[in-house]
């Protein structure tokens, strides 16, 4: 079975972006095994003219060849035209920063170079077998014509969605599949699955996909076909999806750990009194995080010259040696003018994937030797208070891991929130404690959802459990309404997840319009909010929701089209717990979901208990 999976797979159609003739040329030479044909564009406008006129199985962005101060944009469109099919950044390691930009339009998969031609092999035998991984959907009439579709059937094909709309799907269906498909479809009321069936579809530049179709038929009560909806997925979806989980939750458990080292630090970095406290903790307690051999904190002096503050292994048995060699490692870099850890201790966002990436002979036999494997750093930057100067960098953080990976976003961006915390920890260590709005500005950032500006869970179980005892004693009202923005996903699908993140400010921004200054509004995960409204009882939480709902309703959001939110409200009976408020107001908010969207639904008029 293992030997299965290694058999090489070529991926049908690439387009490289990016003007660098060496550079075109070099993966020409290392990938054309692995590919059927290869395009080329110089621009983002070149290469979305294409993503129109072509099929393109995966598109390979030569970061190099772009600007971050200018691109970040047309390169994120690009990445979202896309919509969810495979993308690959070929990202500079002393630029890593890149990933953190585009990743939210989408960007999932890149690699960092100077890579090694083994290692872009073997990232492209990867993404062969999820290339054919699509997900498409269909529906039929009862003539057979395709009435409706998905982006992922547009863009696996290779049409418009004008071109497909009204067209037989059987015109689709490649000759030598056809018969076995029409068979398949054949349908009645009392039998309206139908069974599974491997077939060829003819693309509209010629070649074949390979897929398997599966679907099921609806009638109405006179038994007479409505329409056919159809799954049509690639031969290796259920593959892909499997190791896409199994990926998930390995990745789920290590960010777990790293976002409770996130607020734990969080919590302790105000009451820090020095650097060396300071760096102290922050290696003590990332040092804890799976996969970390070890953490390096550096800093600037007084005479703007980088010293390693701290460092910590993993093995406190190796601790002298990981001492020495983190000195070593730093005394080497201030001597050279390129390089990984010269470019992060310059304010670059860097990761080093392989040590195949670390010049230095004598870096490389001491990562050797510490099982060390990867290194990603972030940089430590004083933002400057006058506009007319840039940011500083006056430290770096630098995590050691045993073995190379893919980080995903969300990893990626609490390492980079790690060195915002630490940029805080060493002002509040020069301003003193006379800069106490410093203070509340890291104490809102550990209550404080930082996309969003609403309170975070953490800030809202204290105000419930406070309002909660208040309203016990006193005998007073407390309304809970649970909020959740309709078709969020699609949104994101459609837009983008930055539009996506829009959309979230600003119905923060409108229901906050609403509220009184006594209710507090939460972002309670993803898409989902809760208002918590003090001395309220059902029927005024049941109007507060309807106003919120209205106001979001009525106001039109730049970038997409409108958007909606669905509501449960419940009040806190005498003698209940917040748990159980919080589960009739959530039952409200799926019955309103089930209602048809768009709503509000009182927990008290269902009749829940």
């Amino acid at each position: 079975m293992g030997t299965e999976h290694k058999v090489q797979k070529s991926i049908p159609e690439v387009l490289f972006v990016g003007a660098d003739p060496g550079r075109r040329e070099q993966f020409n030479t290392d990938c054309r095994s692995q590919i059927t044909r290869l395009h080329f564009a110089n621009s983002t406008d070149d290469a979305s003219t294409l993503l129109i006129q072509k099929p393109i199985d995966l598109l390979v962005l030569d970061l190099a060849s772009f600007s971050r101060t200018t691109d970040v944009r047309a390169l994120g469109e690009l990445i979202n035209q896309r919509a969810g099919m495979e993308t690959l950044a070929l990202c500079p390691a002393v630029e890593a920063g890149w990933l953190l930009s585009l990743m939210p339009y989408g960007l999932k998969h890149y690699c960092l170079s100077p890579y090694l031609s083994a290692e872009l092999t073997r990232r492209l035998e990867d993404m062969a077998r999820t290339v054919d991984a699509y997900d498409m959907t269909q529906r039929l009439d009862d003539l057979g014509d395709i009435v409706d579709l998905n982006d992922s059937w547009l863009n696996a094909m290779g049409y418009s969605i004008d071109e497909v709309i009204g067209t037989r799907f059987a015109d689709y269906v490649d000759k030598k599949s056809r018969a076995a498909v029409e068979r398949a479809l054949i349908t009645t009321s009392s039998n309206p699955s139908i069974d599974t069936v491997v077939c060829q579809l003819r693309r509209k530049n010629g070649s074949i996909l390979d897929v398997s179709l599966t679907g099921l038929a609806t009638y109405n009560a006179h038994g007479e076909h409505l329409q056919t909806h159809c799954d049509l997925r690639g031969v290796n979806y259920f593959l892909a999806d499997k190791l896409k989980s199994q990926s998930l939750l390995e990745v789920e458990r290590e960010l777990k750990v790293l976002l409770q080292v996130r607020s734990k630090l969080q919590q302790a970095l105000m009451g820090i009194k020095d650097v060396n406290e300071l760096s102290f903790l922050m290696c003590h307690e990332l040092r804890k995080c799976p996969g970390i051999v070890g953490v390096a904190f550096l800093h600037k002096d007084a005479n703007e010259v980088m010293q390693l503050d701290a460092c910590m292994s993993r093995d406190d048995e190796q601790r002298s040696n990981f001492v020495q060699g983190c000195e070593q490692m730093l005394q080497s870099v201030q001597g050279n003018s390129q390089g990984v850890l010269t470019a992060l201790t310059q304010g670059e966002f860097v990761i080093a994937d392989s040590l195949a990436k670390i010049v230095d002979q004598n870096e490389n036999r001491f990562f050797r030797a510490m099982g060390i494997r990867t290194i990603v750093g972030t940089p430590i930057v004083a933002e400057s208070i006058m506009f007319d100067e840039d940011a500083n960098t006056i430290g770096a953080l630098c995590l050691m891991l045993d073995r190379r990976r893919n980080f995903p976003r969300e990893w990626l961006e609490v390492m980079a929130e790690l060195g915002t915390l630490a940029s805080f920890g060493l002002k509040i260590i020069e301003w003193g404690h006379e800069k106490a709005g410093l203070m509340r500005q890291l104490r809102d950032m550990a209550m404080t959802d930082t996309l969003t500006g609403a309170a975070n869970r953490r800030s809202a179980n204290e105000f419930m459990e406070k309002e909660y005892a208040r309203s016990q004693q006193e005998n007073v009202a407390l309304t809970l309404i649970m909020m959740d923005v309709d078709k969020f996903k699609t949104i994101n699908d459609t837009y983008g997840h930055e539009q996506g993140d829009e959309v979230l400010k600003a119905i923060t921004r409108l229901a906050k319009s609403q509220l009184r200054e006594t209710d507090l509004l939460v972002r309670w995960g993803g898409e989902e909010f809760l208002v918590v409204a003090p001395n309220t009882n059902a029927e005024a939480g049941f109007a507060l929701a309807e106003a919120i709902r209205r106001e979001i309703e009525q106001t039109a959001i730049e970038g997409c089209n409108r958007v909606t939110v669905s509501m449960g409200v419940s009040q806190i009976t005498v003698g209940e717990r917040i748990e159980g408020a919080l589960g009739r107001a959530d039952t409200a908010l799926y019955r309103a979901k089930e209602s048809g969207r768009n709503r509000s639904i009182l927990a008290e008029r269902m009749g829940a208990n």
